[in-house]
């Protein structure tokens, strides 16, 4: 087996003895004892370049290496010591920092492993028992790690969002800005207010400030604000996931208004409330595949149905027929007829409610324009997000924002030391 270290490490094999190649189990572990010989080649205090051996470390070196057949293994190195002929002071020889570096235990394998196992989606206490080493050496390589952010570039499409975070966070949310080009993360904060905002982005060069030139985003009013005071050049586009979402929502409190009037125990409150799902689809792509429902307690289909439950209510209908058209007309990008019909939108026939949210994308009407001509979306973020909270899950919470801001680099693989 050290044969096989020496070639994964590069080491030189004239430097090292052993007696067995093979590590020997004690208890619960393996242990492969070898011994440096690698001389010395110049004295640090006379800068004389003849020694003569000079023993032993009384105690060898404790080097963990990855593990063999599930168990920890560890190097015990012998390192021989050497005397100067001309000053008479005594050295030993330097272990190679390929195989592991000054003052520390883990190699450099066992570290690249560690490291890899912290962009994963797991907490540290299940990886450290896989790798068999103990939850300190991961964080101590976290506490090795900067997270300071370059204020040197911008990315021309910049996606911004917020998150859950931690307790110890300024603000309630987390702020989180993605390269909506490369998917590459800009920069993760602890405060997601106006305030905070623009006191970091100003920190960059108005010159760097001056390349972005679209900021993606939900309809968040605050962010709205920032590029008038820190990005002069930039345009804002708004996310259409954000827009059908406003849309679907409408039609949902419109729908569950209309519920509510029948009795609770009627079949047209029972199929209301069990088959919303289906009224939100497009009607063209309804299928036609006869099911058994039990609610209905006959055979239907998905278009049957929808069918029978929009005409439980006249409004319901008209809000449905709002829906269908105005998806339609957004998925294939038709701005001037999306926004002609929420304008033509009153509340003589629908509810104040329904028609206030439509009305409301009127005022993003620009953003939301730009996000049909533009490719840019959130969807990179939004992916983001998902692993932000799958991480955050698995590893029952963080206790200090540091550590979380640099588990997300990793996930990203933007985090240099």
């Amino acid at each position: 087996m050290f044969n096989y270290i020496l070639s994964q490490y590069h080491l030189q094999e004239k430097d090292w003895l052993y007696s067995d190649p093979s590590p020997v189990q004690i208890n619960r572990h393996f242990e492969l004892n070898v011994k440096l010989t690698q001389p010395a080649t110049q004295c640090t205090s006379c800068q004389g370049t003849k020694f003569h051996r000079h023993g032993t470390t009384p105690h060898p070196r404790r080097v963990q290496l990855t593990e063999y057949m599930g168990l920890p293994c560890f190097l015990m190195i012998t390192i021989e010591r050497y005397r100067c002929a001309t000053c008479g002071m005594t050295q030993s020889s330097q272990i190679p920092e390929q195989l592991v570096l000054k003052g520390h235990k883990d190699s450099t394998l066992l570290k690249a492993q560690i490291i890899r196992r912290l962009t994963e989606k797991e907490s540290i206490k299940d990886a450290s028992h896989d790798l068999n080493v103990s939850s300190h050496s991961f964080y101590r390589l976290l506490n090795q790690m900067s997270s300071k952010d370059a204020f040197t570039k911008l990315p021309q499409v910049l996606c911004l969002d917020e998150f859950k975070a931690t307790k110890d966070c300024t603000g309630s949310m987390a702020f989180i800005a993605m390269d909506g080009k490369s998917h590459e993360i800009v920069t993760v904060l602890d405060d997601r207010r106006l305030e905070s905002l623009v006191k970091y982005f100003l920190k960059f060069p108005r010159k760097v400030r001056m390349r972005v030139k679209y900021l993606v985003m939900d309809m968040n009013y605050s962010y709205d604000k920032l590029i008038k005071r820190c990005f002069p050049c930039a345009q804002l586009i708004t996310d259409r996931f954000h827009v059908v979402q406003q849309m679907t929502k409408a039609f949902n409190v419109l729908r569950i208004q209309v519920m509510k009037g029948f009795d609770t125990k009627s079949p047209e409150y029972r199929h209301l409330k069990y088959y919303w799902k289906h009224l939100l689809k497009n009607y063209d792509n309804l299928s036609d595949t006869p099911f058994y429902s039990c609610s209905l307690r006959k055979w239907t289909s998905s278009r049957k149905l929808v069918e029978q439950l929009i005409n439980y209510s006249p409004i319901l209908y008209q809000g449905w027929q709002v829906l269908q058209l105005a998806s339609g007309h957004f998925r294939n990008k038709d701005a001037k007829s999306f926004f002609t019909l929420i304008a033509s939108l009153n509340t003589e026939v629908l509810p104040e409610t329904f028609v206030k949210k439509y009305q409301f994308l009127l005022r993003k009407k620009a953003s939301i324009k730009l996000a049909l001509e533009l490719d840019y979306s959130n969807g990179c973020l939004e992916g983001m997000n998902n692993k932000i909270k799958a991480i955050k899950r698995v590893a029952y919470g963080f206790r200090t924002f540091r550590n979380f801001k640099k588990r997300i680099l990793l996930m990203n693989k933007t985090l240099t030391n």
